[in-house]
């Protein structure tokens, strides 16, 4: 898709120019600085407008950066959302846990750490914009798929993969039972949020023992589906 086609968009209603700051970046701001602020704008936009009204001028504009300087960093408008999406729900690194002699506690602090990073209320609203433009936009269907099918180095599948080591286990596609681990578990609780049918306080208050309980029955489950070399 060409940078003027996305340029072009008509500008979207309910207000969501709102917020708006005057181009121009402050000269002594980090690059890293400028890229989590032109991501938090593309968030907000996002959220705000929609993926097709959710222009690099508008999103310029919220950050208070110039268009040229987005262009510096991002080569295109797909590539931005690329990177937001990439970044902000995909690239996360929980607090590291260290082997210990107790892999069911380890592994459900790992899972509480995941939990607490994906539940919080900016990443949630995230995902809902994201469902809400993935049904009229094919470029958010394409970079949620391309991201989907590059998640194989997750800190799950890092950890699984270390376990399986350590137990001389022989596992063909371990990037499976990570997602069969999510599922039942962050993965679970992320549907939950997402259709209301809970707090997201009242979700994390029942995260820990429903985590140790998982992880219980799945590395029980996963060591009879896997075979010594």
């Amino acid at each position: 898709m060409s940078r003027n086609e996305h340029e072009t968009r008509p500008s979207a209603p309910n207000g969501c120019d709102s917020g708006r700051r005057g181009p121009g970046r402050p000269p002594e701001m980090e690059e890293c600085e400028r890229r989590e602020r032109i991501l938090d704008a593309a968030s907000e936009v996002l959220q705000q407008c929609g993926y097709h009204a959710a222009s690099m001028d508008r999103v310029a504009q919220h950050s208070g950066m110039s268009k040229r300087t987005l262009y510096q960093m991002f080569e295109s408008k797909q590539d931005l959302f690329h990177t937001l999406v990439s970044s902000r729900l995909f690239n996360f690194a929980p607090d590291l846990c260290h082997y210990s002699d107790d892999p069911v506690e380890e592994l459900t602090e790992l899972l509480m750490n995941l939990g607490s990073i994906i539940l919080c209320p900016d990443r949630m609203s995230l995902i809902r914009a994201l469902i809400a433009e993935s049904q009229q936009s094919e470029d958010i269907r394409h970079i949620l798929t391309s991201l989907r099918a590059g998640g194989k180095d997750t800190a799950l599948t890092t950890w699984l993969n270390c376990y399986v080591q350590r137990k001389h286990y022989a596992v063909s596609d371990i990037s499976m039972y990570s997602n069969m681990l999510f599922g039942m578990t962050v993965g679970d609780f992320m549907l939950q949020n997402l259709a209301c049918a809970s707090e997201t306080s009242v979700l994390l208050q029942n995260m820990r023992p429903r985590f140790h309980r998982a992880v219980r029955i799945f590395l029980a489950g996963f060591a009879q589906g896997c075979t010594g070399p």
